[in-house]
């Protein structure tokens, strides 16, 4: 099959599939366009399950961007950066700069340049034992790279296609709970309710989740918390309106009023928060499958929302850290010109007293000179003698002046200097 030239971001994503470093689904909606694509040239292949795809490399992806990358490697610097050099300058300059690399606006060329440095320096083990790299911006804004100590984060991965929930268990052999979970369904449906919950517990454990009750006032059945997300989960019974017959009093009164009862159908249910506007929250038994059907359906929404909330307190983290940074010079250089004016208004205090000392000699001199013509010399000797002395007193220069000691400095005095900064936290005003 004859293939037309990859473009730039084509073979990003090709890179990004292959790699495997950050799965490709439907949940990256802008990438859908690009992912069909590639599938079109059966670089990629597409597979569908509960109304999602995902995309995997096919052999003629690996190869043709085996063969692309090798292309590539011989360039200058400007069209290869990826490059093992170009790699390892990347680490340097992370060590230098404190761990964080702000890069503001590149251009899509730039941008590009740097996710090949970041992707080398992966592949080729440059990162220092004991850290990780990190970015943000990869296709649009500033681009942050950082490393960062520890292991990567692992992307939460949902449990398998699916989640066995046994026919008869005993109530004994029950996930302690699933046993204590409050589930507003009838008698008959209680059994298979637990049973579910209990599935859902050992599966949810089995991906190295946390699962706990949730705390009392609280509607949801269970709590399935991933890092530091919870999601509480609701499992109750539906119901449907029927005429309510003992409401009439007469046979031949008609009946108007309606009673309740429990279909026999269950659904569970994850809280709708604006933080997940948009996102799929009910699963339920239908004519066409049953709840059990919908479990991994349900896994995959919560390791979703899990990995959200941790990019989003990642994010939140990094503009935080960046704003204290800013706060932290802020403060240094209001210290800095703080002490400066300190400085300043010593000297000037000392060179006016000791212009005046100069002065006031220089006066002396003349008056004696002007006395001893007069013939009043004895007189004018008094005062000028007088007057030395308190030159003497107030001339700086015999002192042997030094820096002056620096002020006590309270955080008021800075607020002058901060420029809208506040001198107690890292916040405006």
């Amino acid at each position: 099959m004859a293939r037309t030239k990859l473009s730039e971001r084509q073979l990003d994503v090709l890179r990004r599939i292959c790699h495997g470093e950050k799965p490709v689904t439907s949940d990256d909606s802008g990438l859908t366009t690009t992912v069909y694509a590639l599938r079109d040239q059966g670089l990629v292949a597409m597979t569908r399950a509960d109304g999602r795809w995902s995309a995997a490399p096919t052999e003629a992806g690996c190869r043709h961007l085996a063969r692309t990358d090798a292309s590539l490697a011989p360039r200058s610097n400007a069209s290869a950066p990826s490059t093992a050099p170009e790699a390892a300058e990347l680490i340097t300059r992370l060590q230098q700069a404190g761990g964080t690399l702000h890069i503001t606006t590149p251009t899509p060329d730039e941008r590009a340049r740097w996710r090949r440095a970041l992707h080398t320096a992966r592949a080729d083990h440059l990162v220092p034992d004991g850290h990780h790299l990190r970015h943000t911006g990869r296709d649009k804004g500033d681009l942050v790279i950082t490393l960062r100590p520890g292991s990567p984060p692992r992307r939460s991965a949902p449990p398998g296609e699916s989640v066995p929930v046994p026919e008869n268990l005993p109530p004994e052999r029950l996930h302690p709970a699933a046993a204590a979970a409050h589930i507003p369904a009838c008698p008959d449906c209680q059994p298979r309710a637990r049973r579910i919950l209990h599935a859902l517990c050992h599966a949810a454990e089995a991906n190295t989740y946390t699962v706990s009750n949730p705390e009392t006032g609280s509607a949801a059945s269970l709590v399935i918390t991933i890092g530091d997300s919870s999601f509480p989960l609701s499992l109750h019974e539906g119901s449907y309106e029927v005429p309510d017959p003992s409401s009439a009093k007469y046979a031949w009164q008609r009946v108007t009023a309606r009673t309740t009862r429990p279909s026999h159908e269950l659904e569970l249910s994850l809280e709708h928060t604006y933080a997940h506007r948009g996102r799929r929250t009910h699963w339920g038994d239908r004519k066409q499958w049953s709840l059990e059907d919908k479990l991994p359906a349900l896994f995959r929404e919560i390791a979703h929302r899990a990995h959200t909330e941790y990019e989003r307190q990642q994010a939140q983290q990094r503009k935080e850290e960046e704003t204290r940074q800013r706060w932290l010079t802020a403060m240094q250089q209001a210290r800095t010109a703080l002490l400066e004016d300190h400085r300043l208004k010593a000297l000037r205090t000392q060179v006016q007293a000791w212009q005046e000392a100069t002065a006031i000699r220089a006066y002396c001199d003349a008056l004696e000179d002007h006395h001893a013509t007069s013939g009043k010399a004895e007189a004018a000797t008094a005062w000028a003698t007088w007057a030395r002395d308190y030159a003497d007193r107030i001339d700086p220069v015999p002192q042997n002046p030094g820096t002056p000691e620096p002020p006590a400095i309270t955080p008021e005095d800075l607020r002058p200097y901060l420029r809208g900064w506040s001198p107690y936290e890292p916040k405006r005003g």
